[in-house]
């Protein structure tokens, strides 16, 4: 079993960051922070999930807005019911 679950939320919409900071603004953290607690937060414990968004510079995919959720130690029919049943690539790198 995996302790760690590491998730890629992508979004439709733009995230905002402070102009001045580069940053995530603060009403858009606020956002996303009462969001994930209501989806994971509720199911595997608030002090079970993280979430984090990559500044601009160091994002993988620039096209396309996302952030990262990690579960530690999650109910793994959670993360299939969550993810639909999506897999990561098992394949190596």
């Amino acid at each position: 079993m995996r302790k760690i679950v590491h998730l890629v939320v992508w979004t439709k919409f733009a995230l905002e960051d402070d102009p001045e900071t580069g940053d995530t603004r603060e009403d858009v953290k606020r956002e996303i922070d009462g969001w994930v607690d209501e989806v994971f937060g509720k199911r595997c414990g608030g002090e079970n999930v993280i979430w984090f968004r990559n500044w601009k510079t160091l994002k993988s995919v620039h096209a396309v807005e996302h952030f990262h959720i990690m579960l530690y130690n999650p109910d793994p029919d959670f993360v299939k019911e969550v993810t639909k049943g999506d897999v990561p690539n098992q394949g190596s790198i």
